[in-house]
């Protein structure tokens, strides 16, 4: 069924192993436009709360009876509408909306890890997105983390798996005691 929705492809193959690096579970993941839940499933198998947000309310339906937890939101509202969650994984594959880049980014608790996968400047060459709202720049998330996160990997450039793209990958972990 994920196969219609996001056109044939399955998880993201660097995001399969971001997750597969994790030595012990975790309590809670969230996958943020989660679309059908392609990734929201993998978290599953590593986390004991998995939430899929997105603001699509037909793909409910990928969720029913399963252990992943689907909430109808409109990420790109005026006011944050997850104000005050934490997740020990967050979790962002294709989706960029600047106006609430930081918001995300705060959703990640103490201890816990960004996964972060989406198309960056240059993208437009091989076809959409295109438009440079929804393409990350280079260092972008890198200078949004600031200090209160290690870095584990960050990559921005060509890739040719699944298919030719500018991607911008990003994985970081925020520290115990973030500094204020």
């Amino acid at each position: 069924m994920t196969a219609k929705v996001h056109r044939r492809s399955g998880p993201s193959d660097w995001i399969k192993k971001k997750l597969d690096s994790f030595g012990r579970p975790v309590r809670y993941a969230v996958d943020i436009a989660s679309g059908a839940g392609r990734h929201s499933f993998l978290l599953s198998d590593i986390a004991s709360d998995v939430t899929a947000v997105d603001r699509n309310l037909e793909l409910s339906n990928f969720f029913r009876d399963t252990h992943v937890h689907f909430l109808c939101i409109d990420l790109e509202r005026p006011t944050w509408p997850m104000e005050g969650d934490l997740y020990d994984i967050v979790l962002v594959s294709n989706y960029l909306y600047r106006p609430h880049l930081i918001d995300i980014i705060e959703l990640v608790s103490p201890g816990g890890f960004l996964v972060y996968e989406t198309f960056g400047n240059g993208n437009e060459r091989f076809g959409k997105p295109s438009n440079p709202n929804f393409l990350l720049k280079p260092g972008e998330l890198r200078r949004s983390v600031g200090d209160d996160f290690v870095i584990i990997e960050d990559f921005f450039g060509e890739v040719e798996e699944p298919q030719h793209a500018v991607k911008s990958r990003f994985f970081a972990r925020r520290a115990e005691n973030p500094i204020e």
